[in-house]
């Protein structure tokens, strides 16, 4: 499970007994908790913690990106119904995820490779064999190449 699943960066909420909270709605709600007579209040605070640590430890990061790019992101983003920022970073998590299974898949090949022979049509000692993969959006002239 992701740790981040109930806080939202973008507007610096967590989700709490079936709502999002802001820091200052979250400390208003513990201390009317309190003045109330109620001391239950270890799950709120718990959430503002988690919220605190969540900010504490985010970056920004800015980038610029073609019209065209941030226009797709911007429509998928509001399809979903998320700010723009979760789908990059779900976009950027997703990446580095098959990046290093890639890493995996390759240092495994270079492995096999070295134990095995090379191969009479694979090139000289230590060729890799190669592989064409075609990655295709979903919509036409998504923004997907032609990988080797």
């Amino acid at each position: 499970m992701d740790p981040f699943a109930d806080i939202d960066l973008d507007t610096e909420a967590v989700w709490l007994d079936g709502a999002w909270y802001t820091r200052d709605e979250l400390a208003r709600r513990i201390k009317q908790m309190i003045e109330s007579g109620d001391f239950r209040v270890s799950r709120p605070s718990q959430a503002l913690e988690r919220l605190e640590a969540a900010l504490g430890q985010a970056q920004v990061v800015a980038v610029r990106m073609p019209a065209d790019l941030a226009g797709a992101a911007s429509a998928t983003a509001a399809r979903l119904g998320r700010p723009v920022g979760h789908l990059v970073r779900e976009a950027i998590a997703y990446y580095l995820a098959a990046a290093a299974a890639y890493g995996a898949s390759q240092a495994a090949a270079q492995a096999q490779a070295a134990a095995a022979p090379a191969a009479t049509s694979g090139g000289g000692p230590g060729a890799l064999p190669s592989e064409d993969v075609d990655l295709e959006g979903e919509a036409p002239g998504s923004f997907f190449k032609r990988a080797r």
